[in-house]
């Protein structure tokens, strides 16, 4: 899929002109014979999980792994900076300069996931002949020698192989935060205290708030990065049903794509909640669309309250995810270095980047413009958007051709927009391309009550994340689902004043 995917675009590596897929023949064969002997070793892993060899081959391997697939994304990026131009200078077509950033995005992606296999594969290899897999073990020489250490009697015994096991589970988890952030001493301590008190006060137990730190310090955060982000994280996480560890990553991810810091977590958290509860969306498809457009939005100064408004309204249409994520990609790209058919069309609608004296106008400001340039819609919003989209399947499936798509669409934009509509289509298909127009067209056709709705709960979201987070658990479940937490918390107090004992102990058996 992934030759396919890029045939046909050629570029200069190494001073030698070739076909990119080519290219990257010898990278794709090295990553292909790679993932295969990882396979493998998975494979007998299932069969034997505290296999210290396998377990040591399979981190050398995910190494390798990790370094051809750096070594492909670096081919994949330079090969876009000259795509770039020859987009530009019309000798690409836009279908594949788009397919190339598809493969950019989807290499960065199993880079991602490769470093976290390697985080996952560190803590496996910690936890061998440990508490954490041999507890029961363990449990019955604590039994055993208990009556000499301390007079405890069977069911004390047992609270403290539980709190031991707890206990093991949630330093395991630390140990990744500290083998991937570096933190040590006072700084490893802070952090180990921070997910403590997260997991007595949340739906979420202190391991959880662990692994959300993982993917903070896979993101780059320092320690006081991570103490100040994970609380408005892991609100939103419990405000939104989604996974934590997801959800540390879309807000990461997008944080870093706006140029904004960890102390900017918790209002990025509110964005996101008051979004997905005012509009058809959620964040987890709110996070694949910042995914594609968070990045240009960024460049160009844009606001997340404002890309959150365009998605909600695109949501509402039922444009979600890695389509409305596409849509306003192309539509940022082409306003931001406009070629003349992108300019002539803006000039139409009336729509420009600043203000006629130097300073960019922000999103919103844009919105708007467009907006008043589009007009009165002269049939219902609802049925001209299912028309629209009817029309997008049609010309994706192949159904219809270019041709019949463009004079259909027009015949459309003229019965919803008057005598001009035709012109409009003209543009708006200039400024979102043909798949992204359905996109730009539910931001023009929202009703003023919805956008003002909408744009009102996104500009005033501080505090929305813990409230929500608070609603979701005021009930029974709720309840017990926080009690397990604290529970835990227990466990681990318990645990920490037995486990230099404990590790004493073990270290005997071991030897």
């Amino acid at each position: 899929m992934a030759g396919s995917r890029i045939k046909g675009i050629t570029v200069e590596i190494s001073g030698e002109t070739t076909g990119l897929d080519k290219a990257l023949k010898s990278v794709n064969t090295s990553i292909k014979t790679t993932q295969a002997q990882l396979k493998d070793v998975e494979r007998l892993l299932k069969l034997d999980p505290s296999n210290t060899e396998l377990l040591s081959q399979k981190q050398r391997l995910l190494k390798e792994a990790i370094g051809e697939t750096k070594e492909k994304l670096e081919a994949l990026k330079t090969a876009q900076e000259q795509a770039k131009k020859q987009l530009e200078n019309g000798d690409l077509g836009q279908d594949k300069y788009d397919a190339l950033q598809r493969e950019i995005e989807e290499t960065e992606q199993k880079l991602k996931e490769l470093e976290k296999q390697v985080s996952k594969s560190y803590a496996a290899l910690e936890k061998i002949d440990t508490v954490g897999q041999k507890l029961e073990t363990v449990g019955n020489n604590i039994s055993g020698v208990g009556k000499k250490l301390l007079p405890v009697s069977g069911a004390v015994t047992a609270i403290g192989v539980a709190a031991v096991k707890t206990t093991a589970e949630f330093d395991t988890s630390m140990s990744q935060v500290s083998a991937i952030s570096g933190a040590t001493g006072k700084d490893f301590d802070d952090l180990r205290s921070k997910a403590r008190e997260m997991g007595s006060k949340t739906k979420f137990s202190a391991s959880e708030a662990a692994d959300a730190m993982t993917y903070m310090a896979m993101a780059g955060w320092k320690t006081e990065d991570m103490l100040e982000g994970v609380e408005g994280i892991m609100n939103l996480a419990a405000a939104s049903g989604e996974d934590l560890a997801s959800t540390s990553d879309i807000v990461t991810d997008a944080l870093t794509a706006f140029g904004l810091e960890a102390k900017d977590s918790g209002h990025f958290a509110d964005i996101l909640a008051a979004a997905s509860s005012n509009a058809n969306t959620n964040v987890s498809m709110m996070g694949e669309t910042f995914k594609y457009a968070a990045p240009v939005a960024g460049a160009l100064g844009y606001k997340a309250e404002d890309v959150a408004i365009a998605i909600g309204l695109m949501g509402n249409s039922g444009i979600k995810a890695s389509q409305a994520g596409t849509a306003l990609r192309t539509l940022f790209t082409n306003m931001a270095k406009p070629p003349d058919t992108v300019r002539d069309a803006m000039d139409k609608l009336g729509v420009s980047l600043d203000d006629g004296h130097g300073n960019m106008k922000s999103f919103k400001e844009v919105m708007d413009d467009m907006r008043k340039g589009f007009g009165e819609l002269k049939m219902p919003a609802n049925e001209f958007q299912e028309q629209v989209a009817k029309l997008d399947a049609a010309f994706e499936s192949g159904e219809i051709t270019e041709k019949q798509y463009n004079n259909m669409t027009a015949e459309l934009m003229e019965r919803a927009y008057g005598a001009e509509g035709a012109l409009k289509a003209e543009a708006a298909a200039s400024l979102a391309g043909k798949m992204g127009l359905s996109g730009l067209l539910a931001i023009v056709n929202a009703s003023d009550e919805d956008y003002e709705k909408l744009t009102e709960a996104i500009y005033n979201c501080d505090g929305v994340t813990a409230q929500m987070a608070e609603t979701m658990q005021d009930n029974l479940e709720g309840q017990l689902t926080i009690l397990k937490s604290q529970l835990q918390e227990l466990a681990i107090s318990f645990g920490d004043v037995l486990m230099p004992t404990i590790r004493k102990i073990v270290s005997h058996i071991q030897a």
